[in-house]
């Protein structure tokens, strides 16, 4: 069979997306089969990122444009061009899944990954405008969710589409494995693509209360694209970037990144299934995560827990966090046996029956 992974994954670094999918396209082509990638381009004109070059020497890669509707009918045409038989989506939105379903053959079975909890895991009147729409005119496209916690949101959003579980697994390979991390700074990473849903504010409030008593924290904030648009958010509330906050861009080397923090903090409201959480773990950084379904289902053996959007709870989390930084030492064979990507492939081929 011929398996189309269409994409709109549109990012400077291949991550641990990339590697989930070359692992996926390994496990499809030991039972023979045939996989094809379509990514997004913002500008037909650019080249391949980095990562995308030397992948698309080896695989089946072809960029088409996700900003425009022609892309339903390029899709469409490249499906039955090239007679596949199943499309797994990725990132693009299930209006745009749905349209190129309805111009490609009925033999052809579709599937779409669900990344993140739809409106934040809440029944806005948008989630309800968003599920009339979906039961009248969208086509039924199964859903393969990345953890249990965003289940009950993603079927009242899809009340007629069958749902799956698939939680992440990491690559461990691109990953230098320790159990512990023994920095003599107080050092605290985030992840921050946005500032609200991702708990910046929070976390900065955090450091505020912990340094107005310790003085010795620090805390990095590494954002994407949006670096710009979230820097003057913090430049609004505080006058300029608080003492001891520093922005960072993205790297690929992720575990010098989190070699250099004695925490790692996740402060999000609203989470799918966190890659950075098990990939952190296992590189030895001490985990602090908001007690959002996600995080608490991915049960990372000594996670010190926070309420989530509280900065008084997270102060008391970091200052738990500061008092064992050079005691604690985390479970890496519970990421080996049961968060590796070998799993999560295995999971997804019995989910599309291949």
């Amino acid at each position: 069979m011929k398996i189309l992974l269409l994409c709109d994954f549109f990012s400077n670094y291949a991550g641990n997306f990339i590697p989930s999918l070359q692992n996926l396209e390994s496990h499809l082509s030991e039972r023979g089969h045939e996989t094809y990638y379509i990514f997004s381009t913002r500008n037909p004109s650019k080249d391949f990122f980095n990562w995308e070059k030397p992948f698309a020497e080896t695989h089946k890669v072809k960029l088409m444009d996700f900003t425009k509707l022609s892309l339903i009918n390029k899709v469409a045409d490249f499906i039955k061009i090239n007679n596949i038989d199943v499309v797994y989506g990725h990132f693009l939105g299930s209006f745009l899944l749905s349209q190129i379903k309805k111009n490609t053959p009925k033999s052809v079975k579709f599937y779409e990954h669900i990344h993140s909890a739809p409106f934040g895991n809440k029944k806005t009147f948008k989630a309800f405008l968003k599920r009339l729409r979906n039961f009248i005119f969208l086509e039924k496209i199964p859903k393969i969710c990345n953890s249990n916690a965003i289940v009950k949101m993603t079927r009242y959003v899809y009340p007629c589409c069958s749902i799956d579980v698939c939680q992440n697994g990491i690559f461990l390979d691109r990953l230098t494995k320790n159990a512990f991390i023994r920095q003599k700074e107080f050092k605290v990473l985030l992840f921050g693509y946005n500032y609200y849903i991702k708990g910046v504010d929070v976390a900065i409030e955090a450091l505020l209360k912990f340094n107005s008593k310790h003085s010795i924290m620090k805390l990095d904030i590494v954002f994407g694209d949006n670096l710009a648009k979230n820097t003057n958010i913090i430049i609004e509330k505080y006058g300029k970037i608080p003492e001891n906050v520093f922005i960072l861009e993205p790297i690929q080397n992720v575990s010098k990144l989190y070699k250099e923090h004695s925490v790692y903090l996740n402060a999000s409201r609203s989470e799918g299934f966190s890659y950075a959480n098990m990939e952190s773990y296992y590189c030895g950084t001490m985990c602090v995560q908001s007690n959002i379904p996600a995080n608490l289902e991915q049960n990372l053996p000594g996670t010190i827990y926070f309420k989530s959007g509280n900065s008084d709870s997270l102060l008391e989390a970091l200052e738990k966090a500061y008092s064992i930084k050079d005691t604690y030492v985390n479970d890496l064979k519970h990421i080996e046996e049961n968060k590796n990507i070998d799993i999560w492939s295995k999971t997804i081929l019995k989910i599309i029956k291949l």
